[in-house]
């Protein structure tokens, strides 16, 4: 008897450690200048695990996959939704140079690729988002708008038959205007 218990509370202490050090979206910002939304937000504890770094030294392309969504909260009613933008961050080690190439995708289209011979460097450019004038509203008032984000990092199993999304919690904020009146 002694043996079940004991096997249940290092389960739970596992599960609640493991909890402790998932990752989250930090720093999410929304500022409106000239009709235009600007979005910055870091991913925290992404690489938390040693299963991410080691699928990147390993040569396994690591993705994380951020989706940003701009809308007009209607409290009572249905949310308006006035865009929705996809970034995917691929990083991939090239065995033969050592170097490691960063795609930056927006929409299933390439933005641009980097390299980088520093690991380190490779995961603050994977963690960071900054998209300048990534939406348009036009005239809309940006102070009653607000953005949410999330991170999808990469398939998990638990109890190692059971495949497992490791997703983050969606985090909003209201689109700030230093520029207008409310």
């Amino acid at each position: 008897m002694a043996r079940i218990s004991f096997a249940v509370l290092a389960f739970f202490t596992a599960v609640v450690s493991a909890a402790a050090v998932d990752p989250q979206i930090e720093n999410l910002s929304a500022v409106a200048v000239n009709g235009k939304v600007s979005i910055h937000f870091d991913l925290a504890n992404a690489f938390s695990s040693g299963e991410m770094v080691q699928a990147l030294q390993s040569g396994l392309p690591t993705s994380f996959t951020y989706e940003i969504e701009i809308y007009r909260d209607r409290p009572n009613w249905f949310d308006e939704s006035l865009g929705r933008s996809r970034i995917e961050v691929i990083g991939t080690l090239n065995s033969v140079t050592r170097e490691y190439l960063l795609n930056y995708r927006r929409d299933r289209k390439l933005v641009r690729s980097e390299t980088f011979s520093d690991l380190t460097m490779l995961q603050d450019r994977m963690r960071t988002i900054d998209e300048r004038d990534l939406y348009d509203i036009g005239n809309r008032r940006p102070y009653k708008l607000k953005v949410r984000a999330r991170a999808d990092l990469m398939r998990s199993w638990r109890f190692y038959i059971i495949p497992w999304e490791v997703t983050t919690r969606w985090r909003e904020v209201r689109v700030q205007c230093p520029e207008c009146k409310p």
